[in-house]
């Protein structure tokens, strides 16, 4: 078996995180695969995973072979695809957090299968923080975070959004609209905070900042979006929720804009890569579009 082959398996070891997985998936036998990674650090002389009985980890050596085998690979295959007329193909492998995925970043990545059809886009929507160079993936979409990434990265600015302060009209029906953020305190409160840590609501309307220390007036909390916007539709109390998230709930009148004009601070959202891939021309047209489609008037108000 050449050198490019157990590159390949090699990498498939790494991303499907056990030597059973990667041998289900390249239809090989578990021996088989070992096999292949002995022989490869025996060809190089470092120790690539250190294994166990129950366990596999990667080494500091194996992080940075597996950098470079996913550049020789991808090279290769962008090699074998010059005198093609297709434009760019391939796959691009995408991490999103999950309501940010669904609502902002689908419809962009609709129009880029239309502006790129022989791209392949694998969209990976979860809310953990990822390490790319471990979970194999070409382009992280994150906001806001610190995202824990190895070697040389760029990070591309998307857009920003604040959260701003919504409940439903029978919730405001029943217990009075606040009319400043003083007001706030006492209202039940609906959190995306989950964990230790006090729940305050940082507010500004661009004269003044206002910090409101809500957590002992919370009533449900949920990491994900979408269960607190539920709650807050249901009428069981105000929400800071992002504006995106909430604007067609605000336009068909299913939510209230509690204190307008007050937001919180703008959260970056970016396109994070490695250096390495900043010409590989599926992860560029990638990154290009989204770039490009959320400059766009529309899709800085709404997705």
């Amino acid at each position: 078996m050449d050198l490019l082959d157990k590159m390949a398996t090699y990498v498939r070891v790494i991303e499907s995180g056990s030597f059973s997985a990667a041998a289900k998936h390249l239809k090989l036998t578990s021996g088989a695969v070992s096999r292949q990674i002995a022989a490869l650090e025996a060809e190089l002389d470092v120790t690539l995973l250190a294994r166990s009985t129950r366990s596999m980890a990667v080494t500091a050596d194996g992080h940075r072979y597996y950098e470079h085998c996913l550049r020789v690979l991808r090279e290769v295959a962008e090699a074998q695809a010059i005198g093609r007329s297709r434009g760019v193909e391939g796959t691009v492998r995408v991490s999103a957090p999950v309501s940010f995925g669904l609502a902002a970043l689908m419809p962009h990545v609709i129009t880029l299968r239309q502006k790129h059809p022989f791209l392949s886009v694998e969209l990976h929507l979860e809310d953990r923080l990822l390490d790319a160079v471990l979970e194999g993936l070409d382009v992280l979409v994150r906001a806001g975070a610190t995202i824990p990434i190895s070697g040389g990265v760029v990070a591309r600015r998307l857009t920003a959004f604040p959260f701003v302060l919504v409940a439903a009209p029978t919730y405001l029906e029943r217990r009075g609209e606040p009319r400043s953020p003083e007001a706030l305190v006492g209202h039940d409160a609906l959190s995306c905070h989950v964990g230790p840590g006090p729940d305050v609501w940082a507010l500004g309307d661009g004269e003044r900042e206002a910090r409101v220390g809500m957590t002992e007036t919370v009533v449900f909390r949920c990491s994900a979006l979408q269960g607190v916007r539920e709650l807050a539709l249901a009428g069981h109390g105000l929400a800071l929720l992002p504006d995106w998230f909430v604007a067609d709930d605000l336009r068909r009148g299913a939510l209230y804009a509690v204190l307008p004009g007050w937001s919180t601070d703008p959260i970056p959202v970016s396109a994070i890569y490695r250096t390495a891939q900043r010409e590989t021309p599926r992860v560029r047209a990638l990154v290009d579009h989204l770039v490009e489609a959320f400059a766009r008037p529309a899709a800085r108000r709404a997705p």
